[in-house]
């Protein structure tokens, strides 16, 4: 059975550590894998920064626990080691829960709008709005950066659960996790409508593009450049297998390569008459009595409608 694999992650703060532990603990009774630094990572690099990013990308989901202190600095970013961990996870569309400190929390939302004003000013800037931000006046929190993280975390649309130190979380990670299969399993009842929806969503998406380079080269129903109209058309013709469906299985009967060459004719009295070419072709113009040309066969067609020939 796959395992779901959950980065633990925090500073490295006395008081979280016991709580990252049993976290870690609850995880693996659950059957899931939880990863915490001090256990679960093997440095294969001399950057230890590096390769613990390197494991909440491989991860499932992060849970944050945040204190009062903001850990260690990377100076060359300008963030602390705990939030490049959760910028990791956020960006590459982990799921992610946070539980902050109560007291924290409510300091946080004291200076929630003194923050929004120290943003507003700076937007661009984010090293004058952590610089501006440490001169904050904190009662309870240790290190103004966290504020920084927290209002990250805020901005970004992740809810701070409040947690209280000396009582045990794991009903409530639970709860949450509970709440996250279930969703879950929502998604996997509909797992072939939202297959089936980006599949059409990338053929519509593709169609919107080429059609857009097509009309450059069409105008008043003429064709203004022929050449390059069926060299962009050959460029969309991509290897194609052709399946004969049945109620049990697709059965393969060919593949259509990428296309090498591409022809148009223009049907007159009694020919079709070569127009454009693009590609390795040796083309000339046809005799509508020819019944061996496939050209001629589709042209006179008297239903009119797409033809495959294949051996």
């Amino acid at each position: 059975m796959d395992k779901l694999s959950v980065f633990i992650s925090s500073v490295a703060q006395d008081s979280l550590t016991t709580l990252r532990m049993r976290t870690k603990q609850l995880l693996d009774n659950l059957g899931h894998e939880g990863i915490i630094f001090e256990e679960s990572i093997m440095f294969t690099e001399l950057d230890s920064v590096k390769t613990c990013l390197e494991y909440v990308k491989d991860s499932d989901m992060l849970i944050l626990f945040i204190d009062t202190k903001a850990g260690s600095m990377i100076s060359s970013e300008g963030k602390s080691v705990t939030h490049l961990e959760f910028l990791t996870a956020h960006e590459e569309g982990k799921k992610v829960l946070v539980y902050v400190n109560r007291q924290v929390v409510d300091e946080f939302f004291k200076l929630k709008n003194k923050l929004d004003e120290v943003n507003d000013l700076y937007f661009n800037n984010y090293r004058q709005f952590v610089n501006v931000v440490d001169t904050f006046e904190t009662t309870y929190i240790s290190d103004s950066y966290v504020l920084v993280l927290l209002y990250d975390l805020y901005q970004k649309g992740y809810y701070l659960n409040s947690f209280e130190l000396g009582i045990d979380l794991d009903d409530q990670i639970k709860q949450h996790l509970s709440s996250i299969m279930k969703k879950s399993l929502r998604y996997l009842s509909i797992e072939k409508d939202i297959q089936r929806a980006m599949y059409h969503f990338s053929i519509y998406r593709d169609f919107y593009e080429n059609s857009l380079r097509l009309v450059e080269l069409i105008r008043n129903g003429k064709i203004v450049d022929a050449r390059l109209l069926l060299s962009r058309l050959q460029n969309q013709m991509d290897r194609i297998v052709v399946e004969k469906k049945s109620k049990y299985q697709n059965e393969k009967i060919t593949v259509l390569n990428p296309a090498t060459a591409i022809t148009l004719y223009s049907m007159e009295s009694d020919e079709m008459v070569l127009v454009e070419y693009s590609g390795d072709v040796t083309a000339e113009n046809i005799p509508l009595d020819n019944r061996d040309s496939y050209v001629v066969i589709t042209a006179t067609n008297p239903v009119y409608e797409e033809a495959l020939f294949y051996n």
